[in-house]
């Protein structure tokens, strides 16, 4: 182990320092998200208005596009808030595990939903490779998540011995 490694306030500057990165790039993502859903919003409602059918069912099938967008947004979330816990709080402690198990939840929901819709929407998923690469790595964070609840209970079993 390295001393960078080893040394708990280098940990938490990383932990911060990741925690500002993801801050970052959800505002982008969530900006981008939103850029690319009011068209189709805009184009919905004023179907809805006017009883035209055409444009209303032209402007759900994009929306529907976007949801493995949302989703992978709400991982991201998940992951802003792993790292700021970690930032703040005891490393090994119960909230970690949940928030590694949800950011991994996340993942696999966002490459399910890319999968579906792909199908649905095209015949074919764009991108499928990719999409397994997100579900394997959303359910390896999820058994992450077991062992860093083992680990967790094993510290707490080590802090009430000492």
């Amino acid at each position: 182990m390295t001393a960078t490694a080893s040394n708990p306030r280098h940990l938490r500057e990383d932990f911060a320092s990741l925690a500002r990165f993801l801050k970052l790039l959800f505002g982008f993502a969530a900006l981008s998200l939103f850029a690319e859903a009011y068209v189709p919003m805009k184009h919905m409602a004023a179907g809805l208005v006017d009883g035209v059918q055409g444009d209303w069912m032209a402007a759900s099938e994009r929306l529907i596009a976007l949801v493995p967008a949302a989703l992978l947004l709400g991982a991201l979330w998940q992951g802003l808030q792993l790292f700021s816990h970690l930032e703040q709080g005891p490393l090994l402690s119960p909230p970690t595990g949940r928030l590694v198990k949800r950011a991994g939840e996340w993942m696999v929901a966002a490459a399910v939903a890319g999968v579906a819709i792909g199908e649905i929407q095209n015949g074919a998923a764009h991108g499928l490779a990719l999409l397994v690469g997100l579900a394997a790595v959303g359910l390896a964070l999820r058994s992450l998540a077991g062992v860093l609840d083992h680990a967790a209970a094993l510290q707490a079993d080590l802090d009430q011995i000492v």
